[in-house]
């Protein structure tokens, strides 16, 4: 049988759609679900790491996208760079930046060969990213390799679970639920964390935490929600507020966490 290729491809073509609400692909569930999450997590650590000052952080955003969790972070007063494979999604989210007077510094370039120096950040940032690359140790090396002795690296991916394959079929495979395009998420390739932190532990990375994101309502209604986003009877806005996507101790679909890099 033939592998199965992710399709990346999609970043691309949603060009500057990225920021509408109804995005192409329905990637717009980013923005919707999880973003703010997503900060608030990482502000929530910071706030408990006394000698982190915004204002004074170097942070890298690996796989930006169109600037969701970027955006953001520059609003908090983080100096923010951002990094992406896609040449289109990079303008998209300079032209956003531009029209919304954010300084942010917006590269085209990959995740297995970052353009930086050594200890070139304090903080960074890889959501949604980790399960889509196909060299996941080079990236991990690479991560280190960039990040300043005792910064911070926030992770957010998916498990390897029953559970977790039961989403990414709701997401994108099932008719009455899906809302993804096809092969934006391919089960084999999804992250156990026990995997995670070994290749931390041999790129001078130490795991602090893990925590799980999942919807703040059961199953069932969850699924009803679905159908009814499916059905055009509520956006993606309005399906993100339904889900009430939280953070808790459940890491068997979506987990996020940090780690801390060793003195070198």
């Amino acid at each position: 049988m033939a592998k199965m290729k992710i399709n990346n491809e999609i970043y691309s073509k949603m060009a500057c759609s990225w920021w509408d609400d109804d995005a192409f692909g329905s990637l717009s569930s980013l923005k919707f679900f999880v973003n703010e999450i997503r900060l608030n997590y990482i502000i929530t650590v910071l706030s408990n790491q006394p000698s982190f000052n915004t204002n004074e952080l170097k942070t890298l955003d690996i796989g930006c996208g169109g600037g969701y969790l970027t955006e953001e972070l520059a609003h908090k007063g983080f100096q923010v760079t951002g990094i992406d494979p896609s040449k289109e999604t990079i303008i998209c989210a300079q032209k956003h930046a531009q029209d919304n007077n954010l300084n942010i510094n917006y590269i085209h370039g990959y995740a297995e060969n970052l353009p930086f120096e050594s200890n070139s950040f304090s903080i960074i940032v890889c959501c949604d990213v980790l399960e889509h690359i196909s060299d996941l140790k080079k990236v991990i090396e690479e991560i280190s390799r960039v990040l300043t002795p005792g910064g911070i690296f926030f992770f957010e991916t998916l498990n390897r679970t029953f559970v977790s394959k039961i989403i990414m079929k709701a997401t994108q495979e099932w008719k009455n639920t899906a809302f993804l395009e096809p092969n934006v998420h391919i089960f084999n390739m999804f992250i156990k964390p026990k995997e995670l932190f070994e290749l931390f532990k041999n790129n001078n990375l130490v795991s602090k935490e893990i925590k799980g994101i999942s919807p703040g309502i059961n199953v069932i209604s969850a699924y009803m929600a679905l159908r009814k986003c499916k059905k055009g009877k509520i956006n993606m806005q309005e399906l993100g507020k339904k889900l009430n996507m939280k953070v808790n101790n459940n890491k068997l679909g979506q987990y996020i966490g940090y780690a801390i890099k060793e003195g070198c």
